[in-house]
């Protein structure tokens, strides 16, 4: 079962094929998703308003969809997230899994202003790789956090997978920030403008850790470093 959910989110569904992989793609990538993908199902969706749906100029939350994507090789799983989580327009979660290592794929999005009917995804993580069969402390602490029981916010499906997401980020990208896990047991999962703060600053975080890889000179890497160091006090102000 996937994150505890209640049984009455249960699908269970399997997609076909043909139903999986839009029409328009070209020929090339429509043959990539059959040699990568073995099968899809549907498992679970969080429907109705037990949890308020977000409708708004910005959002089109209505549902929150849990899918299970087998996978030829775990190796084409950030290929396929990427691709399945612009497809999919509604925030979901994808599990992906070959016969030996599965990963969890998250994305935030938002209504294309231009075109309503379509999605932007702004951000998304993949979360690193667990072995599908062994026992793993990390993926136990994983499935713990995003257990559906331990969700706080459920304010509306936008806050409610927000707080999903930043849980995933944070045991992702838990080395970004050496105070990152605390954060899980902090008060802050009842207010989203808190956890969006906490999001901003992480990204911040990680974004100038990058820069730092890639910068020249010794100038421009002194001055990503000091907003590194601002950025980590503001986050151990929280």
């Amino acid at each position: 079962m996937m994150f505890n959910l209640p049984e009455k989110y249960k699908v269970g569904k399997k997609i076909p094929m043909k139903d999986l992989i839009p029409k328009e793609f070209k020929l090339a990538l429509k043959k990539k998703i059959k040699e990568s993908v073995k099968g899809v199902t549907l498992s679970y969706q969080i429907v109705g308003e037990d949890i308020t749906s977000l409708v708004n100029e910005e959002y089109n939350f209505q549902v929150i969809q849990f899918y299970d994507f087998e996978l030829t090789d775990i190796k084409k799983a950030a290929f396929i997230a990427n691709l399945y989580q612009e497809i999919i327009k509604s925030p979901c979660v994808l599990r992906l899994h070959d016969n030996s290592n599965e990963a969890y794929s998250f994305a935030l999005k938002r209504l294309n202003q231009n075109d309503r009917t379509q999605v932007v995804v702004t951000d998304k993580v993949v979360t690193s790789l667990y072995s599908a069969a062994l026992p793993s402390s990390d993926k136990n602490t994983l499935l713990r956090e995003l257990a559906y029981g331990n969700i706080k916010n459920h304010d509306n499906k936008g806050s409610f997978y927000f707080e999903i997401y930043l849980r995933a980020y944070i045991l992702t990208n838990d080395k970004v920030y050496a105070g990152a896990k605390s954060f899980l047991s902090k008060p802050i999962w009842y207010s989203l403008s808190k956890q969006k703060e906490v999001y901003a600053l992480l990204s911040a975080v990680a974004s100038n850790k990058e820069k730092v890889q890639k910068a020249v000179t010794n100038s421009e890497k002194m001055k990503l470093n000091q907003e590194i160091r601002q950025t980590i006090c503001e986050l151990d102000k929280i």
